[in-house]
């Protein structure tokens, strides 16, 4: 449990956005993996504890009996049922500080598919040069996200003077990048993020290419993205720009909800793990 809870503690710091997506306990976290099996050995020492010294010792009643092996199946049953309810229950994906842009609810024309369509063919096309990352930091692009998982997982590269010129939705000129950093250490691109004054980004794909935004968004002074604090504060040296831009990513990997979602969830890291060869 202490490694767990110490190796969460590091995840978090170093991806300040992590408790926005995750659960109180994730599977797919290997800290949390971690807690568990501890909480687990906790549970299994108290039912060992409560029925084997009882059936070891002579003379101890048959009611001391029932009542000890009682509340060991008890104990095992309501850790059984807590263990269900609370990784089987949570709402998944967490999009805490995160939410649509207005205007985009009806379902797509078929005008406004077809430059969807479009818009994802420019984009994959576009995107051919900067399947290495070392091209991209060579046209200004610079990493802004830690990977999510410490070693590996996805990562933002913002190039700001893209994000500076006038362009909205530029195929050519993405303002940031998404890469993914399997565990062996290899590095793929996945994906394209484009930014927009809030309510300014185009929408000829309609339903099919929202935007959306962050409340909670600081940049700091090196250019990394960072959280506010529940009173809107940001942390020392950042500052503070709340939902004033707004965002929509196009994936170019097998995204299971779609190339215009708008996170990496669970099913997406699978996804992106299962296509490159990650495991």
């Amino acid at each position: 449990m202490l490694t767990g809870l110490i190796r969460d503690a590091r995840m978090h710091q170093l991806d300040p956005e992590l408790a926005a997506r995750e659960g109180v306990f994730a599977l797919d976290s290997p800290a949390h993996r971690l807690f568990e099996v501890g909480l687990a050995l906790i549970v299994m020492g108290a039912v060992f504890f409560l029925t084997g010294e009882l059936f070891k010792r002579k003379g101890v009643s048959f009611l001391r009996r029932a009542a000890s092996a009682g509340m060991a199946v008890l104990l095992a049953l309501l850790s059984v049922n807590a263990f269900a309810v609370t990784v089987f229950g949570q709402d998944h994906p967490h999009h805490s500080g995160h939410s649509h842009a207005p205007g985009a609810a009806a379902a797509a024309t078929p005008d406004q598919m077809a430059a969807a369509e479009k818009l994802l063919r420019d984009v994959r096309a576009s995107l051919t040069r900067y399947m290495d990352v070392s091209a991209a930091e060579a046209t200004g692009y610079r990493q802004t996200t830690p990977y999510r998982f410490l070693r590996w997982g996805p990562a933002h590269f913002h190039n700001y003077a893209y994000n500076r010129d006038d362009g909205l939705l530029d195929p050519r000129r993405p303002e940031s990048l998404v890469y993914f950093k399997l565990p062996d250490g290899q590095v793929v691109l996945i994906g394209a993020m484009f930014l927009a004054p809030k309510g300014k980004g185009p929408r000829s794909g309609g339903s099919m290419t929202e935007w959306h935004v962050h409340d909670n968004l600081c940049i700091t002074a090196t250019g990394s993205v960072a959280l506010s604090n529940a009173q809107g504060r940001c942390p020392p040296g950042a500052f503070f720009i709340g939902d004033a831009v707004e965002m929509m990513h196009v994936w170019i990997f097998n995204h299971p909800d779609g190339p215009f979602a708008h996170d990496m969830n669970a099913g997406a890291i699978k996804a992106a793990l299962a296509q490159y060869g990650g495991r």
